[in-house]
């Protein structure tokens, strides 16, 4: 009988174990989805500024003051810099990179599509970086980042490299408060030029529609509208500080921007590369972006960080202001 008493204790025991033990990899489980870290673990990335871009820019020689003010002074009326653009997207070279890099078969295979993307590009972000001052590193990393090295659906379906939304009319934004979300048509949302229209795709919302391009060009130019936005310290939505605050070539102290942006980022200084809070310009520009609320991902800017360390896009940014010596 004790047996038998002691037999049945066990099991119940065992099954209330295996009940908490069940809901507690469950709770794990949601914490880590919703905390989305893994987004980083699954790139294609090395998790780490590696110090890279202080060696490439000791390898070329450092970068002089008056390449700088150049830069900042006349990047956009330098007819002679921009005729050398494609010689300048050969300052990188994706085979290089890849053999640098010791990652498993499957992410080999993935890093390969990202420098593929990289070439493919990088003239055209260099072009942009000239015009409007946003490094080709960051915008490269963003694309690369948005749109899966241009392999996801709405790149392939809408050239749409970064995730830009096309707005609600007052008529959709009338049905989107009543939830009347099968109703919508693409004709409510309003593409802003280069865009030339709008198309459905689920992403924080049922009913959200993103812009369409007729080339991928045309997607950097809008996100380059995006990217130079004014507004004041503080306020979320726009970025053209941003590439004032954090020139390239050089190094940067982000705590000011922080506490500037801390009431509505909810981040400190030290909070967002592990303590650092003087480092590499795009690294800076990145924590930037996620300070103005370009994205929800509460890892977004070392994402946009690890990708330009692990490809060393940087070296795209030096070679155009080396062009300006």
């Amino acid at each position: 009988m004790l047996r038998q008493f002691l037999t049945g204790i066990f099991e119940i025991t065992h099954g209330i174990m295996l009940t908490l033990l069940f809901a507690g990899a469950v709770i794990v489980g949601l914490y880590v989805y919703q905390n989305r870290w893994d987004e980083v673990s699954e790139l294609p990335v090395i998790r780490e500024m590696s110090g890279n871009y202080r060696q490439g820019l000791q390898a070329i020689g450092g970068l002089s003051g008056l390449a700088l003010e150049r830069y900042e002074n006349t990047a956009g009326h330098t007819p002679d810099v921009r005729a050398k653009l494609p010689d300048l997207a050969r300052a990188w070279n994706a085979e290089d990179i890849l053999q640098k890099l010791r990652f498993s078969k499957s992410k080999a295979r993935q890093a390969k599509i990202f420098t593929q993307y990289v070439d493919a590009h990088a003239e055209t972000a260099l072009r942009d970086m000239l015009l409007h001052r946003v490094p080709a590193s960051i915008k490269l990393a963003q694309a690369l980042l948005e749109s899966r090295a241009g392999q996801s659906d709405l790149a392939r379906n809408t050239n749409n490299h970064f995730g830009i939304k096309a707005r609600p009319n007052a008529n959709a934004r009338q049905k989107i408060r009543e939830r009347r979300y099968a109703d919508l048509h693409n004709r409510e949302f309003i593409p802003v030029a280069p865009a030339i229209g709008a198309w459905r795709f689920h992403d924080d919302n049922t009913y959200d529609r993103f812009e369409t391009y007729q080339t991928v060009a045309d997607s950097y130019a809008r996100h380059t509208q995006l990217l130079n936005r004014s507004c004041t310290l503080g306020h979320t939505g726009c970025y053209a500080w941003i590439w004032d605050r954090y020139p390239p070539g050089q190094e940067h102290d982000i705590r000011e921007a922080a506490a500037a942006f801390y009431h509505r980022s909810g981040i400190a200084a030290t909070d967002f590369f592990d303590g650092e809070t003087t480092v590499p310009y795009y690294a800076a520009c990145a924590a930037g972006l996620k300070m103005a609320g370009y994205a929800t991902s509460p890892t977004y800017h070392k994402k946009i960080t690890y990708i330009i360390e692990t490809y060393e896009l940087w070296r795209f940014d030096l070679a155009l202001l080396k062009a300006f010596e």
